[in-house]
């Protein structure tokens, strides 16, 4: 069966304006018609031979896809995608037409696209059961990823007799006669010696470096028709291995750079659009309105405009907007919501403490949360700060801290540093008038006040909370998400203070926590930090592993 009028009527689409596209996707269709217009000079080398394309398609959309909501369904291929498969199968060296021209490339693609079912799954399958040999890998981030992955292939198998019939499972393979599909994941060690006939990248955005890519780069060197491609979506990290290859395939497209046998598409916004209009998603997402629901975008839009946190992650996975990943934590109407709720006293109750301790010099906050019935989250808060330095931060940190010092929102402790005591004797007596149930630290922090608060309160636990990015990232979104659902209660303006000097940096895989804007900030986040901790804690279910001050000295 020809395609070959669905990608002309697409290439059509995006040069008349018809279909609204990015600025690469444009330099991507017309490269290609150029590239067919030069098929007849002699200094160009490749020949198009449409009917192999085809043939790579119809195996696509033979392919039974299963799905667990509604009947399984053969794949059918939208147009974009059918414009990927006409150049990565299509093009052929005039000398040796069985020899594809392009052995490299880059797609970038907004997520929930069908990027995964609809172009790595049939690619990876296509080359398994037409090559000789074949050694077909699919690359993920990590094990659990690329098992996942794998699975979905196998059941893709699974779904249609006729294939099933032929092919040998096994836990990490699927053979076929000779050929075999296995799958890695970006940490894999010891992968050089494979001749690989295909290797796919799924959503390289998130390898840490391009080791794994190259290693495959170079085994594609003893094989005629090796194709190596990143499949994937904008990410967080310009400083990255997946920003270079972005880097690479805009240069290409932009003719800045020559390699006739590297295929590059990237859909995304325009440096120039407004991340925020909802007429520019198609631009990054081209299965939208059959695939992909606006709705859905809408709705993902909302949330990222309430939460800033959340800003960085839809720029990059839903608008193809390369970022660093660095935002504002949460939206000033949120914080101004918190000091019109009226707050209330407690005696006697349950309640759950977090403390960031200082430097001998620095702020120290201390936090306590109470939760009641109607699933509101009331923080309490202490600050301390050396009296000695009160001045300095008068002027330099926030004018408000005087009015704080007179209001005992903030405690000055006599000297130039920390006196700790004063710490154990505010949690002393926060326990005397309530029930306080634990106390969430960094163990890291100083080892004498946890051993006065053990011997102090032996009826309250003290728990051990991680301040990594991975361990704090799930409390800290929990946290984020009540705040935006106005169920924290606090009228303390020091916290609001820091809460609007947070920042959030998000890793490759989407961890985040509250951040200074950066080291020397005189910014303070410590009873973010602290609140955090504290909620935590509040919403454990199960009692929390307690650190005894012996197993804590084996830290150090």
């Amino acid at each position: 069966m020809s395609h070959y009028m669905d990608v002309k009527n697409y290439c059509a689409g995006i040069k008349k304006g018809k279909i609204r596209a990015g600025l690469y996707c444009k330099k991507a269709v017309d490269r290609f018609l150029t590239d067919l217009n030069r098929k007849k000079d002699e200094g160009f080398d490749y020949v198009f031979l449409k009917e192999k394309a085809d043939e790579v398609i119809d195996f696509a959309e033979s392919l039974i896809i299963p799905d667990i909501e509604t009947e399984d369904h053969k794949l059918e291929l939208l147009p974009w995608m059918k414009f990927i498969y006409y150049q990565l199968f299509g093009w052929y060296h005039k000398e040796n037409t069985k020899k594809r021209r392009f052995r490299g490339g880059y797609i970038e693609v907004a997520r929930k696209n069908s990027k995964t079912t609809s172009l790595l799954f049939p690619i990876i399958l296509y080359d398994f059961f037409t090559t000789r040999a074949a050694e077909a890998y699919l690359v993920s981030k990590d094990n659990l990823q690329a098992e996942k992955t794998f699975k979905e292939i196998k059941m893709i198998l699974k779904a249609d007799p006729r294939l099933l019939k032929v092919v040998h499972e096994t836990i990490y393979d699927v053979i076929y006669k000779n050929s075999r599909i296995s799958f890695f994941s970006s940490e894999s060690m010891s992968i050089d010696g494979y001749r690989n006939s295909v290797s796919l990248f799924d959503e390289f955005h998130s390898y840490t470096d391009d080791k794994i890519v190259s290693s495959f780069r170079y085994g594609a060197r003893a094989r005629l028709n090796t194709l190596n491609l990143i499949i994937t979506s904008a990410g967080l990290n310009i400083s990255g291995p997946c920003y270079a290859e972005n880097e690479k395939a805009r240069k290409i497209l932009n003719n800045v750079s020559n390699d006739e046998t590297y295929f590059a598409l990237i859909y995304a916004y325009d440096e120039a659009d407004d991340w925020k209009d909802t007429e520019n998603f198609v631009k990054a997402n081209p299965s939208l309105g059959v695939i992909l629901r606006k709705e859905t975008l809408v709705n993902d839009l909302n949330d990222a405009l309430l939460s800033p946190s959340r800003q960085p992650d839809f720029k990059a996975k839903t608008c193809g907007i390369w970022t660093s990943g660095v935002s504002n934590w949460i939206s000033q109407p949120v914080i101004d919501f918190l000091k019109t709720v009226p707050v209330k006293e407690f005696h006697d109750a349950d309640c759950w403490g977090g403390f960031d301790l200082s430097s001998v010099n620095d702020f120290t906050a201390m936090s306590v949360c109470f939760k009641t019935d109607d699933g509101l989250y009331h923080l309490m808060h202490r600050f301390f700060i050396p009296a000695e330095t009160f001045s300095e931060r008068y002027s330099k940190e926030n004018i408000n801290l005087i009015d704080w010092v007179n209001k005992g929102l903030v405690t000055l402790i006599p000297g130039a540093s920390i006196d700790y005591d004063y710490l154990v004797d505010a949690f002393v007596k926060i326990a005397k008038d309530n029930r306080l149930k634990v106390i969430a630290y960094d163990p890291w922090q100083n080892v004498q006040v946890l051993k006065q608060l053990e011997n102090e309160l032996p009826a309250t636990a003290l728990v051990a909370f991680s301040q990594t990015m991975k361990q704090m990232s799930l409390p800290t979104k929990n946290f984020e998400k009540l705040l935006i659902d106005k169920r924290v209660v606090c009228d303390n303006p020091v916290f609001h203070w820091m809460l609007g000097n947070a920042t959030v940096r998000a890793d490759v895989n989407g961890n985040y926590k509250p951040l200074k804007e950066n080291k020397s900030s005189r910014n303070r986040i410590d009873g973010v930090i602290s609140s955090i901790m504290a909620v935590h804690m509040a919403d454990s279910q199960e009692e929390s592993p307690t650190m005894s001050f012996d197993d804590l000295l084996a830290l150090f």
